[in-house]
Protein backbone atom coordinates (compact mmCIF):
# COMPACT_ATOMS: atom_id res chain seq x y z
CA UNK A 1 0.00 0.00 0.00
CA UNK A 2 1.07 3.59 -0.56
CA UNK A 3 0.38 6.63 1.63
CA UNK A 4 0.17 10.23 0.52
CA UNK A 5 -0.68 13.33 2.49
CA UNK A 6 0.34 16.61 4.01
CA UNK A 7 3.02 16.70 6.68
CA UNK A 8 6.52 17.77 7.49
CA UNK A 9 9.71 15.86 8.17
CA UNK A 10 8.49 14.89 11.64
CA UNK A 11 5.36 13.26 10.17
CA UNK A 12 7.41 11.33 7.59
CA UNK A 13 9.71 10.07 10.34
CA UNK A 14 6.68 9.06 12.40
CA UNK A 15 5.52 6.85 9.51
CA UNK A 16 9.03 5.38 9.17
CA UNK A 17 9.17 4.54 12.87
CA UNK A 18 5.79 2.82 12.50
CA UNK A 19 7.25 0.52 9.83
CA UNK A 20 6.59 2.35 6.57
CA UNK A 21 9.18 2.52 3.78
CA UNK A 22 9.90 5.66 1.77
CA UNK A 23 8.87 5.60 -1.88
CA UNK A 24 8.79 9.31 -2.65
CA UNK A 25 8.78 12.52 -0.59
CA UNK A 26 8.09 15.83 -2.31
CA UNK A 27 8.28 19.19 -0.56
CA UNK A 28 6.34 22.25 -1.66
CA UNK A 29 4.37 25.30 -0.63
CA UNK A 30 1.53 24.43 1.74
CA UNK A 31 -1.17 25.64 -0.68
CA UNK A 32 0.33 23.58 -3.51
CA UNK A 33 0.55 20.49 -1.30
CA UNK A 34 -3.11 20.85 -0.24
CA UNK A 35 -4.15 21.16 -3.90
CA UNK A 36 -2.05 18.11 -4.87
CA UNK A 37 -3.56 16.09 -2.03
CA UNK A 38 -7.07 16.97 -3.25
CA UNK A 39 -6.15 15.78 -6.76
CA UNK A 40 -4.79 12.49 -5.40
CA UNK A 41 -7.88 11.92 -3.25
CA UNK A 42 -10.08 12.54 -6.29
CA UNK A 43 -8.01 10.09 -8.36
CA UNK A 44 -8.31 7.52 -5.58
CA UNK A 45 -12.08 7.96 -5.46
CA UNK A 46 -12.37 7.72 -9.26
CA UNK A 47 -10.26 4.55 -9.34
CA UNK A 48 -12.65 3.03 -6.78
CA UNK A 49 -10.14 0.41 -5.73
CA UNK A 50 -10.89 -0.45 -2.09
CA UNK A 51 -8.08 -1.39 0.27
CA UNK A 52 -9.92 -4.23 1.93
CA UNK A 53 -10.26 -4.76 5.65
CA UNK A 54 -7.13 -6.90 5.96
CA UNK A 55 -4.98 -4.15 4.45
CA UNK A 56 -6.25 -1.43 6.78
CA UNK A 57 -5.72 -3.79 9.71
CA UNK A 58 -2.04 -4.20 8.70
CA UNK A 59 -1.35 -0.49 8.16
CA UNK A 60 1.06 1.33 10.44
CA UNK A 61 -0.96 3.10 13.15
CA UNK A 62 0.46 6.43 11.96
CA UNK A 63 -1.58 6.03 8.74
CA UNK A 64 -4.76 6.75 10.70
CA UNK A 65 -8.05 5.77 9.06
CA UNK A 66 -6.42 5.21 5.68
CA UNK A 67 -8.14 7.97 3.72
CA UNK A 68 -4.79 8.77 2.07
CA UNK A 69 -3.73 5.17 1.48
CA UNK A 70 -4.01 3.29 -1.81
CA UNK A 71 -3.15 -0.23 -2.91
CA UNK A 72 0.40 -0.67 -4.14
CA UNK A 73 -0.79 -1.41 -7.68
CA UNK A 74 -2.45 2.03 -7.95
CA UNK A 75 0.03 4.34 -9.64
CA UNK A 76 0.68 7.47 -7.63
CA UNK A 77 3.56 9.78 -8.34
CA UNK A 78 3.62 12.86 -6.14
CA UNK A 79 5.78 14.83 -8.56
CA UNK A 80 3.06 14.47 -11.21
CA UNK A 81 0.60 16.48 -9.11
CA UNK A 82 3.02 18.65 -7.15
CA UNK A 83 4.92 19.91 -10.17
CA UNK A 84 6.45 22.91 -8.38
CA UNK A 85 7.65 20.67 -5.56
CA UNK A 86 11.15 19.48 -4.82
CA UNK A 87 12.01 15.80 -4.42
CA UNK A 88 13.50 15.32 -0.95
CA UNK A 89 13.24 11.53 -0.80
CA UNK A 90 16.98 11.19 -0.16
CA UNK A 91 16.58 12.98 3.19
CA UNK A 92 14.62 9.98 4.47
CA UNK A 93 16.37 7.06 2.74
CA UNK A 94 17.70 4.48 5.18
Amino acid sequence: MLKFGVGGARRVRQHLLAGAEVVEVVEGRHADVIAAEAILKRQKREAAVPLGIWRTWRMPASFGAGTEVVRADVRIRLADVLTAGRDVTDRFAR
